[in-house]
């Protein structure tokens, strides 16, 4: 058993203690630390919520959003010591074959509902400190007493009133981490406060102490307030005062598409920050760059969780990618629909899912579409008021896996069943009719509305699909199309050209308008250089073919000018292909004030010392890095394995101990922990020559 750090697992493992020792501690008992780390925290917390004034003060002048947001699901989506929808009514034991669960009372502190843990993980009764959700499911936060807010095992189906095991999957996000996996419910992965405290509070600051490994998260808000969405209030209200009603801040209305999308893009997409969520420079906030600030992803690799993010022709196939799905609609694209055309953000309306008008109506939809829509049932050929006959029904289908169940896809395409039997990717033709198979849609559609080959989520999934290079060079060189699209043939092209495809991606990081596919392209151009391993004559023969290509000039350029993000990826592939300036290109960076306060400019420059065996600058870079993000995994691995080719066993031994309590399933750090043992109980451990080896990661 084990926690989020090593000084905390022992209070995790006590599993008779947890009960008496996981109650509810309110904002104003937050755990002690030293006055050096109390400072350091109230710095970052005053840099990220400085301008941000609370929900309340809108209230007085925004009556009727601020009624309507008060029982809408973005506040729902962090409650504490709210109480479940099943309070009153203890449901009986619930049994899976991983966890066994009992409904009881906590026993100490306020008077709340409890989960006693009887199977799959430490037992114990965890209070129920606060609830996620509430419309379509709830999920429970216990809170421990070293300030960590952690997912209980279940979730609670609402409208089902069912539980289900919540061990295995939250809503999406952990396939950020590399993997997918079943865990303990009491594991890292879970800390409410590390995973998803951004998007379920707003200007939250997750308040982590290295030195005590305790929490003091805090916020301005819980749930999703006014300005999680229109950015700090203070010099708005200020400007009000004055009589500017607009000024001083962010208004994501449908009439700004691209505005309104990325700001809802902050929670609802896929993607990595750019910045720590642990410290370093301020977050994102609204009104920034979004393509800045996070890189979406759809589905870079073909091999690992990353490629079950999508299906074949780049739709998403799981939750928490409703950006990703209408960023490549054309709708988006051509028609400038964005998420508040459809869906008040605010809440209060009749229909369900916060949408403006019923699902299964063609108000939605009738603004751009009337002419089809007053074709009826000779355009869907189905039955008015049945299944088939609405909008929603064959051009957003339930084909995303999220929290249990199956979410309409944003991607709002032409549904093409000849696609499933080709590649795989599921459509609502042969979602309704499963019972005639495959074969019976595509030809009914064909029948019905003619051949799929025109249209463009075919050409997709055959570029996709069958790595079809002129396919994919088609798709990057139109900038009409979506720039995840176009990113993602970057990856694909990278992939299966490498340096044949140096032409395209330095057109791409020179000519194209997105960011995104511009900062993709700086990457691929590093890593379609000399495959490692390969025979010597066949790595100095690509890397001239890279160079007669301009690949070296053109990320050259790309270092000098450009947003941060952009400049760091073309250093890092210059030094990634070993130039003769690479690695002083990156130091060269630490100039920009950005880059330097980040934590990611340090992990490369801790990388590429690392390489090169210069441990005195890795192991420099390494521990900036470890101050911003403390618990990065990767640079705890690399870190650690310095300081043992240093002589430094212990040091290593503590540092991987406290990596294995982040990840006790990583078969890598078990093995390190054992040679750092070995070495320490050895007669003659001072003075032993440090053993030859390879950087942890």
């Amino acid at each position: 058993m084990w926690s989020v750090g090593t000084r905390a697992r022992g209070r995790w493992v006590a599993a008779g203690l947890l009960a008496l020792t996981a109650a509810c501690a309110g904002d104003d008992e937050e755990p002690s630390t030293e006055p050096g780390a109390a400072a350091r925290l109230e710095a970052m917390a005053q840099r990220v919520q400085a301008g941000y004034v609370g929900s309340a003060a809108c209230g007085s002048c925004h009556v009727e959003q601020h009624e309507a947001w008060s029982g809408s699901r973005h506040r729902a989506v962090f409650r504490p010591e709210a109480a479940p929808a099943w309070a009153g009514t203890a449901p009986p034991r619930y049994r899976s074959g991983d966890v066994e669960v009992t409904f009881t009372e906590a026993t100490s502190g306020k008077p709340r509902p409890a989960m006693s843990i009887e199977r799959g993980g430490a037992p114990g009764a965890f209070p129920i400190d606060a609830v996620i959700g509430g419309e379509r499911m709830e999920a429970y936060l216990t809170r421990f007493e070293d300030g960590a807010w952690v997912l209980l095992p279940l979730y609670y189906q609402v409208e089902r009133h069912a539980f289900t095991d919540l061990t295995g999957i939250t809503c999406g996000v952990e396939l950020i981490g590399g993997r997918a996996r079943a865990s303990r419910w009491q594991s890292f992965d879970r800390v409410w406060n590390h995973r998803c405290q951004g998007c379920h509070v707003t200007a939250g600051v997750i308040g982590f102490d290295p030195a005590t490994e305790e929490y003091a998260s805090r916020w301005v808000e819980a749930g999703v307030g006014c300005e999680g969405c229109h950015g700090p209030g203070e010099s708005h209200v200020e400007a009000a005062s004055s009589g500017d009603g607009a000024g001083g801040i962010v208004n994501p209305a449908p009439e700004n598409p691209t505005g309104a999308a990325q700001i809802c893009a902050s929670c609802h997409a896929l993607a990595l920050p750019f910045e720590s969520r642990w410290g370093g420079n301020r977050p994102y906030r609204p009104g920034d760059d979004f393509d800045a600030a996070f890189l979406p992803l759809l589905r870079p690799t073909e091999s690992g969780p990353f490629s079950s993010l999508t299906h074949a022709d780049r739709t998403p196939a799981v939750g928490v990618m409703e950006y990703q799905g209408l960023e490549q609609s054309r709708c988006a694209l051509a028609g400038g629909l964005t998420c508040t055309s459809c869906h008040d953000p605010h809440g209060g309306t009749a229909a369900r899912h916060q949408l403006r008008s019923p699902a299964s109506g063609g108000a939605l939809c009738a603004p751009c579409h009337e002419d089809v829509i007053s074709r009826g049932e000779d355009h869907t050929h189905h039955a008015a008021g049945r299944p088939g006959g609405s909008c929603i029904d064959c051009h957003m289908p339930p084909t995303v896996e999220a929290l249990g169940t199956r979410l309409a896809s944003h991607a709002i395409d032409v549904p093409l069943p000849v696609n499933n039997v080709d590649y795989g990717v599921p459509d609502a033709c042969s979602l309704c009719h499963a019972d005639r198979g495959l074969g019976w849609a595509a030809q009914e559609f064909e029948r019905l509305w003619g051949s799929p080959e025109r249209h463009r989520r075919r050409k997709l999934a055959r570029a996709f699909g069958e790595s079809d290079v002129e396919g994919l060079r088609e798709l990057l060189a139109d900038h009409t199309e979506s720039p995840l699209l176009r990113s993602d043939a970057v990856y694909a092209l990278a992939r299966v050209q490498r340096t044949r495809v140096a032409a395209d991606l330095i057109r791409a990081l020179r000519d194209d308008p997105s960011l995104v596919v511009r900062r993709v392209a700086a990457d691929q151009l590093g890593s379609i250089g000399p495959v490692p391993g390969a025979p010597t004559e066949e790595q100095i023969r690509d890397q001239e073919a890279l160079s007669r290509a301009g690949v070296n000039d053109a990320l050259r350029r790309a270092t000098e000018d450009g947003p941060a993000p952009l400049r760091l990826a073309a250093a890092a592939s210059l030094a990634r292909l070993e130039t003769k300036d690479g690695l002083a290109r990156l130091e060269s960076l630490r100039a920009d004030p950005q880059l330097d306060g980040g934590y990611r400019l340090h992990q490369l420059l801790g990388k590429y010392h690392l390489l090169r065996h210069d441990y005195a600058e890795a192991e420099a870079a390494f521990e900036r890095v470890l101050e911003m993000t403390p618990n990065y995994l990767p640079v705890i691995k690399d870190l650690g394995f310095i300081y043992f080719v240093s002589n430094r066993f212990e040091e290593a031994h503590a540092l991987w101990s406290r990596g294995r309590a982040l990840d006790p399933e990583d078969e890598e750090l078990q093995l390190s922990i054992h040679l750092a043992e070995d070495q320490m109980n050895a007669p003659d451990a001072e003075g032993k020559d440090g053993p030859a080896g390879q950087p942890g990661s």
